[in-house]
């Protein structure tokens, strides 16, 4: 028997039916028994409850679910306790429930899985993985990525975990005979030592184990988003579509993967098909009174733009900039100082064609601006061939 299980928690009922793709995809390229084991708060639903049995009866396949709030109550008290802020304004507490599965299952070993993963291979071959001694086993993210990890992280940084030995917890084999009881306050621990952590379930188990574990062949954690960056095509592996990489452009093969999979689950259906036109006819509207507030803007006042350095000649072309009208051209930083000067004395209406607005446009609240009012994302008007990249679409895959 080969055993998988997921952290759930779902605050909005919109979030299993991302577990229920996963498993989709391990029922349909494995022949062994399977049993998924769900870790879950209140927030699971008695429909995605049975949507999640429904499923794996339907592939005569077993899944079996745990309430941590009530198996694991001292535990999640005291994650609360003492990790309140965090949990409320940075993590979904869903994110630590893979690391109470040595309090839940005891001994032995179990395939730990991300929601944000499609198995297109046979996990039999991960689970036969000779763990030897060590406690687990997964993928270096560099390897992961294809060698384009992000390297600004607290640990790498803090030189408590080498960049070679970083490794993704989004695909773990457990060896839970070698995971010590303690070790699930020890990492909440660890977390309120070290506030700098980014990733919490990621910090925790490689600032643990990052000197000892077993590495495994990229292809049992792969990130999409650097395999579609080199144009590789599909094939048997582990694809993991962090950093929201799902999208509905179906001509691309890894967005096609996830469909087939998703189109397979009780989730997939009218309401599912309705809820995605009525997002469209949303983002239609929105767009629409944006666009009419943009011309009413550049009608009144003159515009102004800060794009990257790099950029300049196409902004020219695309937005048809006058000669007359201010360029800020930056490589790194943006100069606040100047920006503020020409919306304020010269009434300028600010155009931003930089991938970090959000940041930026934190930073003009902060000084009293107002989107589309004062400024907005020049990005929002290009398709994704002029601004150079894709425009995430997780809110309509979200609320599919």
């Amino acid at each position: 028997m080969i055993h998988v299980c997921f952290g759930l928690h779902d605050a909005d009922g919109r979030y299993s039916k991302f577990v229920g793709t996963t498993m989709a995809s391990i029922f349909e390229n494995t022949s062994a028994p399977v049993t998924i084991h769900i870790l879950h708060d209140a927030t699971l639903t008695d429909e995605n409850r049975e949507n999640f049995s429904y499923l794996a009866g339907f592939y005569a396949k077993r899944v079996k679910f745990y309430n941590v709030e009530r198996l694991c109550a001292n535990e999640i008290n005291f994650l609360r306790e003492k990790l309140a802020e965090k949990i409320k304004l940075r993590f979904s507490i869903g994110a630590f429930y893979r690391l109470l599965a040595k309090k839940i299952f005891g001994n032995g070993k179990i395939i730990y899985l991300d929601a944000d993963i499609i198995v297109n291979m046979d996990i039999a071959e991960l689970w036969r993985t000779d763990l030897e001694n060590f406690p687990l086993a997964a993928v270096p993210e560099s390897d992961a990525t294809l060698n384009d990890m992000i390297l600004n992280k607290f640990l790498l940084n803090s030189g408590l975990v080498s960049a070679e030995n970083y490794f993704c917890s989004g695909v773990i084999l457990f060896n839970l005979d070698k995971i010590d009881e303690k070790f699930f306050r020890d990492g909440v621990q660890f977390l309120i030592d070290n506030p700098a952590c980014e990733s919490p379930d990621q910090d925790i188990l490689n600032a643990f184990f990052a000197k000892n574990y077993l590495k495994l062949a990229q292809k049992f954690d792969s990130f999409v988003a650097a395999e579609r960056q080199m144009r590789l095509p599909v094939v048997k592996k582990i694809y993991h579509y962090a950093g929201r990489s799902i999208e509905l452009k179906l001509n691309d093969g890894f967005n096609r993967l996830f469909m087939e999979y998703f189109s397979r689950t009780p989730w997939f259906n009218v309401e599912t098909l309705g809820r995605i036109g009525e997002t469209f006819r949303k983002y239609n509207d929105d767009y629409a009174l944006i666009i009419q507030r943009l011309i009413k803007s550049c009608v009144e006042r003159q515009r102004i733009f800060l794009v990257g350095e790099k950029n300049v000649p196409a902004m020219k072309i695309l937005f048809c900039i006058d000669n007359d009208e201010p360029i800020i051209a930056v490589r790194n930083t943006e100069p606040f100082d100047e920006i503020a000067t020409k919306m304020r004395q010269e009434r300028r209406f600010l155009i931003i064609c930089r991938k970090n607005y959000n940041q930026i446009k934190r930073k003009l609240l902060q000084l009293g601006f107002r989107e589309f009012v004062d400024f907005v994302n020049g990005l929002s008007f290009m398709s994704r061939e002029q601004c150079g990249y894709t425009r995430p679409e997780w809110s309509i895959i979200r609320d599919m």
